[in-house]
């Protein structure tokens, strides 16, 4: 329903998370086979590129903060904020709430409906959306006609087809409503009747989440002490290129141009990317891969064809779209699902092995 460009910004941050994760193919086994500036065939050795820290004195805090909590309790009140309902004519920058329904030749695409919040005037919406509700009166229904872009809704009745709209303008928003965080509200929304009652339950279940993703806290806490002595290039080569590949995945996905994909994360082009953010980006992700490779060699750390399986049907259930194949996602992936799948191993020894404070 949103705007290409939000999705987009969802899209490519997943993808950026996955090369993070994974170095998408970078390795070093290749550099063992070839000379160049930073190895000698059989001479290369890890610790040149990386000095491990001092992990096994680790302590990595998952305790939950009065702040972690507040911040929980913020959310919650952004949640039920509500807005005066006001009545008038839809101008720029007006923000409604509405009832949608899309229909696709004739028959109504559960998809697209939805009753929601359009600030009109954002972009956030699909091309042409926004700007059809101006001059509509609250309380009268516009019927428009929308093109929707391919890879949209991931639904092929949908995408690429033409969504006759019904958009029913319930009202336009006026001054925010935010609920007062006390014992009435925590009743409202919870089982609990004080607010000591549910900040106890808040912070019962924070630390159950922080428990659950203690691999990850351990993980940056490792990195933070870990230093590169040099980066490869080869690494840093692939790292730039498959990080660009990227982006220009999602312009051809969504039908747009790869400075509007640029665009959506506040650059004002490819080049002014690349000549800020891209090379840090590569070392973030070279760094990953150096670091994942020289604790499972100090650790005698491997992983199983089951963990490498798990990853490949994870990663696989987020490109079904783009390969014929589970098959043929590997086959193209294989190195870059491998790479993956060693660092969440590592991941997963440190959460095993490193102290977890608590309180």
């Amino acid at each position: 329903m949103r705007n290409k460009k939000n999705i987009i910004l969802v899209s490519v941050i997943c993808i950026l998370l996955f090369v993070a994760g994974t170095g998408l193919g970078l390795r070093l086994s290749s550099m063992k086979d070839k000379d160049n500036d930073n190895t000698q065939n059989s001479s290369f050795d890890i610790n040149d590129y990386i000095e491990v820290g001092n992990y096994s004195s680790l302590k990595v805090s998952i305790a939950v903060t009065q702040d972690d909590i507040d911040a929980e309790i913020d959310d919650l009140r952004d949640q039920s904020t509500t807005y005066k309902k006001l009545n008038g004519t839809v101008k720029n920058g007006d923000m409604i709430y509405a009832d949608i329904v899309g229909y696709v030749d004739g028959l109504r695409a559960d998809d697209t409906c939805t009753r929601d919040y359009v600030e009109v005037g954002s972009g956030d919406w699909l091309d042409g959306f926004e700007e059809a509700l101006i001059g509509r009166k609250t309380g009268t229904t516009a019927e428009f006609t929308v093109s929707i872009p391919m890879g949209t809704f991931g639904n092929s009745d949908i995408d690429g087809h033409n969504v006759q709209y019904k958009v029913k303008i319930e009202y336009i928003c006026g001054d925010e409503i935010v609920p007062e965080y006390n014992d009435k509200f925590v009743q409202s929304i919870s089982e609990y009747k004080t607010t000591k009652e549910y900040e106890k339950y808040l912070k019962k279940e924070l630390l159950k989440e922080n428990q659950e993703d203690r691999a990850e806290y351990a993980w940056d806490e490792l990195l933070e002490i870990c230093k590169v002595k040099k980066y490869p290039d080869d690494m840093m080569e692939s790292a730039r290129t498959i990080v660009m590949q990227g982006y220009y995945g999602m312009a051809a996905l969504y039908g747009t141009s790869v400075d509007e994909v640029f665009q959506t994360f506040g650059y004002n082009s490819e080049e002014d990317f690349r000549n800020s953010d891209l090379d840090e980006l590569a070392r973030d992700t070279v760094k990953e891969n150096l670091v994942a490779m020289a604790l499972s060699e100090k650790e005698g750390i491997s992983y199983t064809e089951e963990d490498y399986n798990a990853v490949v049907d994870e990663e696989y259930s987020y490109n079904t779209e783009e390969y014929a194949s589970k098959e043929d996602y590997e086959k193209i992936n294989r190195k870059a699902l491998e790479d993956e799948t060693l660092i969440q191993v590592v991941k997963n020894w440190l959460a095993d092995n490193v102290n977890f404070l608590t309180n």
